[in-house]
Parts: C-alpha cells; structure tokens; sequence
C-alpha cells in the first residue's frame, strides 16, 4: 500500500539531514562549483568547510540548480512509493529549481502539488515542517495544500548582507554602490517582496541597521498574529543569539530558531550576513 503524501524541497531551505531523515523530506540539492570541482549542497560540504575554502579562493564559485533529470529521476522512485507529492521550492524569483520541478514532475507521471515559498531557509522550512504536522494531525490533503498556498503571501524576510564586495563580484551591486557603501558604512535592508529580493532602505552604519529591523518587526508585531519567527546568519551565530534575545525581550512566548544559511546561499551573500523571518496570519 503506498503511503499518502510524499514531501519534497531543496537545499535553500538549510534543513539539516538529520531533520529531513526523521520527517521523511526528500531535500534535492542544488551544486555548488569551486573551479573544477563540483560539490552538492549540504551534502559534499559543511558549512564550515565552504567559508575556509571562500576565503582562500582567488574566484568566487558558482552555484547551478538541480537540473530536471535530478528531479525525475526522484520523481520516478515516489511514484512506486506514495500516492502523491507535495513539493515547496525556493523563490521562483532567484532559481529555477521550482520550474525544473514541475516540469519533472509531468515527465515523470508523478502528481505533485508545486509551492513556490516566495523566499528560502528558515521560513521554507517552516512550511515544510507545518504541511507535515498538517498531515500527521489528519487534515485533509485540499485543506493542507490551501493552508501551504497562503503561507508564502504572509511571509517577510528583513536581511542585512555581509559583503557587499561579494555581492558586487557576483554581478548583484554595481562597483559604485560597492564604493558608495564602504565609504559612507551603508548597510542596506534587502527584503524578500513577491519572492524577490529588493532593497528596502539604506541605513548608514550596522547598528542603525539593526535597529530599523527590529523597529520594522515591531510593527509588523503590533499588527499582526506573528508566528514562525527565525533568524539565519552566515558565520555570525554569537550575533544571531543576541538578535533572539532582542526578540524575546518583545515577547517571551515566541519560538525563536536560528539557522546557518547554507553554502549555496553563502556564496551569494557572503559571510557576516544575518536575517529575520517571520509570517503575518492575516485572517
């Protein structure tokens, strides 16, 4: 007898294997590329093992999403195995892992429901783990599909990147912006809207910065039902603790998780990066 619902998503959600193993997720990783070789996501390096290698390299790597054979390949074994699949991807905005996803998903036969998260990291992960207590609890699978489709419109995601130089090398700041922000001590607010990832303000100095997120979260506080709050950092885990207990002097009964973002997402952003997530319930 198969089983009901098979639980899929990539490695920008920054699940730890051990988690993904004993929730039953299937986590397809996207590649990393340092020169010639080529590395899986959380699966070929740790995190600490990429930042050593990032500072030694002479060229950023690159990062490749998992390509649709990856994906039917997988598609094609769920389908001996459950009735059906439930797959949320990172932002469709900044991957293609979400298309090549779908598209697999029809070559292989393999009924699938596709989420695009709209972001990444803590708050994918979040959802994925929300769909799977959904399920254990017996909700229907219509009400849990129309319960994951909501999450992404009430999700936000404040970030303050770590280096601007990287970002700059990876094509995403322009050289004068680059300048600009080392010479004024800029920190812009990036903030995941509609899945992108856009500036949102530029605060001069890390403080200030910091202290307009929280001023910003504290708005979204008094206005909402908050909840899945988290935090995810690249290397700064000491300040991602001092973020949290910033969060819990707003409110003790939240659940603050911390996690490392991944290599994948590390190369982007660099380390020193840190970012708040959270979602409104907004009925």
């Amino acid at each position: 007898m198969k089983r009901k619902i098979a639980w899929v998503t990539d490695s920008v959600s920054c699940i730890p294997p051990q988690l993904a193993k004993e929730k039953g997720m299937y986590v397809v990783p996207l590649s990393l590329i340092f020169g010639e070789t080529i590395y899986k996501d959380g699966i070929d390096l740790t995190v600490e093992e990429f930042y050593a290698q990032l500072k030694e390299a002479d060229k950023l790597p690159t990062t490749s999403q998992p390509s649709v054979g990856e994906f039917v390949e997988l598609y094609e074994k769920l389908k001996e195995e459950y009735e059906m699949g439930i797959a949320i991807h990172v932002t469709s905005k900044v991957s293609g892992t979400y298309n090549s996803s779908v598209m697999a998903a029809e070559m292989a036969g393999f009924p699938m429901v596709h989420i695009d998260s709209k972001i990444g990291a803590k708050a994918l992960e979040y959802m994925m783990l929300e769909g799977i207590r959904l399920e254990q609890e017996g909700v229907s699978t219509e009400e849990i599909v129309t319960r994951l489709q909501q999450m992404p419109n009430e999700v936000r995601g404040l970030n303050l990147i770590g280096s601007l130089e990287q970002m700059h090398k990876g094509g995403r700041v322009s050289g004068l912006g680059l300048l600009l922000g080392n010479l004024f001590q800029i920190k812009p607010i990036l903030e995941f809207q509609d899945g992108a990832l856009v500036p949102l303000e530029k605060v001069r100095t890390m403080k200030k910065a910091e202290n307009r997120i929280f001023e910003l979260f504290k708005q979204s506080y008094d206005s909402y039902s908050l909840y899945g709050v988290s935090i995810i950092h690249s290397e700064i885990l000491e300040k991602a603790e001092e973020w949290k207990q910033r969060l819990l002097e707003i409110d003790p009964n939240f659940n603050v998780e911390i996690g490392p973002l991944s290599p994948v997402v590390g190369t982007h952003v660099g380390a020193g990066t840190i970012g708040l997530m959270w979602f409104e319930r907004r009925t």
